[in-house]
């Protein structure tokens, strides 16, 4: 299945330090064994597909920014509450192509949003949290 991505993961994921995406995943199509097919300029005429693998495993990852409240959960176990110098989070975010855990939070809620994203975390490599 085609997993579309931004230009600026394309590198990060071929040189191995992007190994999953996050991604809603509300009809629950993401199963370990699926077939990845990575790619920029998705139905454009200036599709690339590249990068093929398989989904190794599925995590579920709930992502929450409120004004005094921060957190994240993986599998239903707190990755972090409120402090984002965590060493687990810094990890998470560096493991999705982020430089840190605040990009990762602004890529899911610009521009000082709020709100509550649940997904999946795909992985496609063994490494799991």
């Amino acid at each position: 299945m085609i997993l579309s991505f931004k230009a600026q993961f394309k590198e990060p994921i071929l040189n191995g330090t992007k190994i999953h995406t996050i991604r809603e995943d509300k009809p629950d199509r993401w199963k370990p064994g699926m077939k990845i097919h990575a790619a920029t300029g998705v139905r454009t005429p200036n599709y690339d597909c590249f990068f093929e693998s398989k989904c190794v495993s599925t995590q579920e990852i709930w992502i929450c920014r409120y004004p005094s409240y921060k957190d994240i959960k993986i599998d239903g176990r707190h990755v972090t509450e409120i402090i984002f110098d965590d060493r687990s989070t810094t990890q998470l975010a560096k493991n999705d192509g982020f430089e840190d855990i605040n990009d990762l939070f602004e890529f899911f809620f610009p521009k000082d949003g709020y709100g509550m994203f649940k997904g999946k975390i795909i992985h496609w490599t063994d490494f799991k949290y």
